[in-house]
């Protein structure tokens, strides 16, 4: 058997007995009045954190230990026969009230919650501890001679359980599901001196309205109330553990107070005496454990909220990041498909579309500015030859290398791109400024200067040359132009360039 086990089977159920002993020790002795009236029974609340704290296959050691204890504790004033009927009577009290708290939550009870404390108090005050007082009253009605009322000893035990229930449940089963030391832990030492201070403020306002008897008609609605300050800062500031624990000890000092005759709610009889402080012990219990519980619970939504918040954000910048990698991507496409659109795939100049568009720009810029400019169609001389003999391989980089030619010999301002076919164009910006004649010429060397190599053989180009000057008309008509004075130079032997006749007749008029 392990330590861990042997603590559940063996230590936990010997610690629960000695501390019900204890209980009904300290209820006996401490905070009983003189009548014998409880104003707070302690030893339930022990079996019953005890049980909540365990699962109910665990509870049967603990009902054997809370029995030796009851028996130990009863036989000096009752019979063996009795000490068993109370036992059996405090054990069916709280195994009601885990049963039924276990029942209505379907999970272990978190005093964090202001539901789960709603559940104990009900269960603890107003259904176990009444049926329990009805077995009680009925052991000191019929078995106990006594001249007390049945519903007297009913309301006495009931209150009594109850108000013990309340006070101490919370606190107990806290230490048995988690103990002491984590949590303290946690606080750093500004927080501790702050506890601290707290209690030392708490445990003052108990003597001055307890002990000093502070409690004339003028004070009576005042002064008991100074002893809630305290335990609801702690409450507010660190929650329901630190605060049961303030609030047991006010609650117990409270009781202990009253038991000895001091305090504002001793009566003429002191029946009501403990009616009233337990009243305000269970009022005040209540409230400090709902604020608690209130605050708790708010903090807990907040950061949740804090925490959605954050992810939300997180998840917003990554769908951002992700829509601007996207839109980089699709003006990157685009880029690439525009580029694509306006490029000769083969030769990587500008295609037939893009040399159209250019063209016109051109012209909406000799309109403006009455400056000329020149189209040169350059048709590559008996291109077909070339593939039908060499293959279309051949042609291919006889394509690439004519184009590499001509780009590198002309100006940088002119454009350079692929008409069709083997046909090219250059649209030489203004013209006038340029001897047409002999960049024709220049353009003639630079492709016969051209050569592929296949296999053996050295493949040279020839091209012919149509050129034509803008005057005024259309890019489409320019075009035509330059493509008839490239056909004049074919017709007259290829290898050759010649000028559009339009700009022979301007240049005549001119003249």
């Amino acid at each position: 058997m392990t330590l861990f086990s042997q603590y559940h089977t063996v230590f936990f159920p010997l610690i629960t007995g000695l501390l019900y002993y204890l209980g009904a020790y300290v209820g006996v002795h401490f905070a009983a009045l003189d009548s014998g009236i409880v104003v707070l029974w302690p030893p339930n609340a022990v079996l019953l954190a005890a049980l909540l704290s365990r699962p109910p296959r665990l509870w049967w050691p603990l009902f054997l230990a809370v029995m030796a204890a009851e028996v130990l504790a009863d036989v000096p004033v009752f019979t063996v026969t009795q000490a068993v009927l109370f036992g059996v009577i405090n054990i069916a009290e709280c195994m009601i009230a885990a049963g039924l708290i276990r029942y209505w939550l379907a999970r272990d009870i978190d005093w964090n919650e202001p539901k789960d404390l709603g559940v104990f108090l009900v269960t603890a005050f107003f259904v176990a501890a009444p049926l329990a007082a009805i077995g009680g009253a009925s052991v000191y009605s019929f078995l106990l001679t006594s001249d007390t009322p049945f519903l007297t000893f009913w309301r006495l035990w009931w209150i009594g359980d109850a108000t013990g229930l309340v006070v101490l449940t919370p606190l107990l089963h806290m230490l048995f599901s988690a103990g002491l030391q984590p949590r303290a832990s946690h606080l750093r030492l500004p927080a501790q001196i702050e506890l601290g201070a707290a209690w030392l403020f708490g445990l003052a306002a108990c003597f001055l309205v307890f002990s000093w008897n502070l409690h004339s008609d003028a004070y009576l609605v005042l002064t008991p109330l100074v002893v809630l300050a305290a335990p609801l800062w702690v409450a507010i500031r660190f929650g329901p553990f630190a605060a049961s624990f303030l609030v047991t000890a006010v609650a117990l000092y409270v009781a202990f107070a009253t038991a000895a005759g001091a305090g504002p709610f001793i009566r003429e009889h002191q029946d009501q005496s403990a009616l009233l402080a337990q009243e305000f012990v269970v009022l005040f219990v209540v409230l400090v454990l709902y604020v608690a519980a209130f605050v708790h619970q708010n903090r807990r939504k907040s950061r949740k909220l804090h925490e959605a918040f954050s992810e939300l954000y997180k998840l917003n910048q990554a769908l951002e990041e992700r829509v601007r990698q996207r839109t980089r991507e699709l003006f990157d496409a685009n880029q690439r498909l525009q580029s694509l659109a306006l490029t000769d795939e083969l030769t990587g100049i500008p295609n037939r579309r893009h040399m159209k568009n250019l063209g016109e720009d051109e012209v909406k810029r000799s309109e403006r500015s009455q400056r000329p400019f020149a189209v040169i169609l350059l048709d590559i001389d008996h291109f077909k030859q070339v593939n039908d003999r060499y293959g279309h391989a051949v042609g291919d980089q006889s394509l690439q290398a004519f184009a590499q030619a001509i780009g590198s010999s002309i100006r940088s301002v002119d454009c350079f791109g692929r008409w069709g076919g083997e046909e090219f164009m250059i649209i030489v910006p203004d013209s006038d400024q340029v001897d047409l004649t002999r960049l024709s010429e220049k353009l003639l060397d630079c492709i016969r200067a051209v050569a592929v190599s296949f296999e053996d053989q050295r493949i040279t180009l020839t091209a012919s040359v149509g050129i034509s000057e803008w005057h005024g008309t259309s890019f489409d008509r320019l075009v035509s132009e330059a493509d008839n004075a490239l056909y004049r130079a074919k017709a007259k032997g290829r290898n050759r360039a010649e000028l559009s006749l339009a700009r022979l007749h301007a240049a005549d008029r001119e003249a």
